[in-house]
């Protein structure tokens, strides 16, 4: 049903067109609210314009006061020019860091120093996360040297002991793909994130080496009783300005559309993060434009919207100040780091569903077609196709755009294709060189090929893909019933009594699958979507699919029971009932809880953080430290709360999703997500 489309693309789409755009991108220093910004995001609204499109550049206020639903637009920032180096002592005098040969030696939205710049003292820290560092430490009009947490440093060392600059020196690790000292010589993206109430700085950025060398400097003096004394000097504004979104239109027969959206920040070069999911949506739209305008393509009976975003915050922007339009947007797709050559960074290109509190045909679409991009290669007899690069399907992870538009409360299901662990995510060695044409087509080819067939789709696409969804289903649920058959089979082995833990696994399987087949009946039923008008003629093949997921997950569970059964059988073990299992305190805490959404949107904390006293701020800080594997838990956990579930049931909802359970957490979290207002909470009886 896609087939045909994927084939006109195939002699239309260039890779080579779209590294052309990322090559162009990648000359501005695309910071969110920034002249720099404004003008790539001109180029783009210009090209995509000389493309037949109809585009334009969607201005916003960034004043730091206005709200899109709990989005902060914050200030603009230019940047002119910074500089870095040492005074004192004389003979080690050189420069260390100097915005114009090098834009990521700034943490971006540095505030200005005086005109004639300062001369400061440096201490240096370890990470400088934690109060106890500054035991002793006198740092007041001092500047800092980090490679902890710059948020968390610039709270203790700036806004509490009077540091007046940050040094940072740090290089995240992402193994395998980036171990320790892989990049020393890079430098790290940083930024501060300005909101009301916080104590500005400036900060600048050196690379682990030379991080190293002024350390070892600092402590050299230090023994002599001397410090460094640094210059620093930032020339940059932070005023009231304008944010921008790129907006690219095909019309269609219908007022309903399928939206593309990449994200068009970053400092400068950033080619991969994210100048190549943008030159890819460009050349995207230039291909179905001119299919469509030669007649190789019908016009759709949907339009296809190409937006280029500050990341999120532009996301935020467009919803908030088109809700009208949300409801007729069917479907979406994300494109972040899509074009890396994997021999050099490392990372898979993966497609990444949206969470399951947002399950739709748009995973089983995006799969099918996926396995078309994947057939490239062959063997001696042509008998077999199989892809020559990396890849994988994962589940929903965030982190993106996406994670806007699958909001349930947003309610448009949105994957992602993303090229993950990348060697030079983040680092001023994210460069043209790293950018790979050939994957650029592949990405053009699958996104070009979702967006025209859901913008296109009618009653026969949707009846083929609600088969296609079935056909998924029915594989996914027998790998996913054998891999916890056999997960529940070793782990009884090590068991005091095999015969409690064999029937209370059972039960929990029985949940397992229940929800899963739920989710398959979601996904099934969105299809009828796409037909429109017409939905009502699916309804009699639609019950027997539904019919054939149902009896596929009681059939795998039938399955498991008498696996089960065998094992339980060969051990000796004794069979039990299935057992009854009190709740325990924290439970029965949770059950009472009631939580409710008040923004439309996954909440942007940051600003409301600054509604907590600090001994609260410590106290969240803390829990998130400790429960850091649990993060995501709560952007799923919110995903499910609909001011109808209690807590527990969320909680029970999240652990089907990803298999993992932290109670804990997410009872403590939503305590502080009342407290900052940004949820309500209904305690009952």
């Amino acid at each position: 049903m896609f087939r045909w489309i994927f084939k006109r693309l195939q002699g239309e789409l260039s890779g080579v067109i779209a590294k052309n755009h990322v090559a162009e991108i990648a000359r501005f220093h695309r910071i969110q609210a920034s002249p720099g910004f404004r003008a790539a995001a001109q180029y783009a609204a210009e090209v995509l314009r000389s493309y037949g499109l109809r585009a334009e550049v969607l201005e916003y206020p960034a004043d730091g006061e206005t709200h899109y639903w709990s989005a902060l637009m914050f200030e603009e920032w230019d940047c002119r020019d910074a500089e870095l180096r040492i005074v004192e002592p004389e003979e080690e005098g050189r420069v260390l860091a100097r915005y114009l040969e090098n834009k990521f030696s700034i943490i971006q939205r540095s505030y200005p120093t005086p005109e004639e710049g300062v001369e400061a003292e440096l201490v240096v820290l370890e990470k400088g996360e934690e109060e106890e560092e500054y035991e002793g430490l006198d740092v007041e009009g001092r500047i800092v040297m980090t490679n902890g947490d710059v948020r968390r440093v610039h709270s203790l060392a700036v806004e509490k002991h009077g540091a007046i600059g940050i040094i940072y020196d740090g290089m995240r690790a992402f193994p395998p793909v980036r171990r320790p000292h892989d990049l020393d010589d890079a430098l790290q993206y940083t930024s501060f994130w300005w909101t009301k109430g916080m104590k500005p700085c400036f900060g600048f950025v050196l690379s682990p080496r030379e991080g190293a060398r002024l350390r070892e400097l600092a402590k050299k003096l230090e023994k002599e009783g001397k410090r460094v004394k640094l210059y620093a000097k930032v020339d940059a504004s932070l005023y009231p300005g304008k944010i921008e979104n790129v907006s690219a239109l095909i019309e269609g027969e219908t007022d309903e559309e399928v939206v593309v959206v990449a994200h068009l920040c970053h400092p400068q070069p950033s080619a991969n993060d994210n100048a190549s999911g943008s030159g890819t949506v460009m050349e995207v739209a230039r291909t179905l434009q001119a299919l469509i305008s030669k007649g190789e393509l019908p016009k759709p009976k949907r339009s296809i919207r190409f937006l280029l975003v500050p990341e999120m915050t532009g996301t935020y922007a467009y919803l908030a100040t088109n809700e009208e339009a949300i409801p007729r947007m069917v479907a979406a797709i994300n494109l972040d780091m899509v074009g890396e050559d994997q021999t050099l960074c490392g990372g898979p290109l993966l497609c990444e569903k949206p969470p399951e509190a947002m399950s739709s045909f748009v995973s089983d679409l995006l799969e099918a077609i996926f396995e078309e991009v994947k057939a490239e290669g062959k063997n001696l007899a042509g008998t077999a196709s199989y892809p020559l690069f990396k890849h994988a399907v994962t589940p929903f992870s965030g982190g993106s755009d996406h994670y806007i538009f699958s909001d349930p409360t947003v309610g448009v299901p949105c994957p992602m294709l993303i090229q993950w662990p990348d060697k030079f995510y983040h680092t001023s060695w994210d460069t043209l060189d790293k950018v790979d044409p050939e994957m650029l087509r592949k990405v053009g080819l699958l996104t070009a090929t979702y967006a025209y067939f859901i913008a296109n789709a009618g009653r026969e696409e949707a009846l083929w893909l609600a088969h296609e969804v079935t056909s998924r289903f029915k594989a996914e649920i027998a790998s996913f019933v054998q891999g916890e058959v056999t997960r529940v089979l070793e782990e009884a082995k090590g068991q005091e009594d095999p015969g409690k833990f064999l029937s209370t696994s059972l039960k929990h399987l029985r949940g397992k699958v229940e929800y899963r087949r739920d989710r398959g009946l979601e996904r099934l039923h969105s299809t009828k979507r796409l037909a429109g008008e017409e939905a009502g003629s699916l309804e009699t093949a639609l019950s027997l699919l539904e019919e054939e997921i149902r009896e596929a997950a009681e059939e795998e569970y039938r399955r498991a029971e008498r696996a089960v059964g065998d094992y339980a059988f060969l051990i000796g073990a004794t069979p039990l009932p299935e057992p009854e299992e009190e709740k325990t305190d924290l439970e029965a805490k949770a059950e009472k809880i009631v939580p409710k959404r008040i923004y439309r949107g996954p909440v942007s904390l940051r600003e409301y953080l600054l509604r907590l006293s600090e001994e609260e701020r410590e106290e969240l800080r803390k829990l998130q430290k400790e429960h850091r594997e649990s993060r995501v838990l709560g952007t799923l956990a919110m995903y499910w709360t609909n001011g109808e579930r209690n807590l527990l049931e969320i909680a029970k909802l999240v652990e089907f999703e990803t298999g993992k359970r932290d109670l804990e957490f997410l009872v403590r979290y939503y305590e502080f997500l009342e407290r900052m207002g940004v949820i309500e909470i209904e305690r009952t009886p």
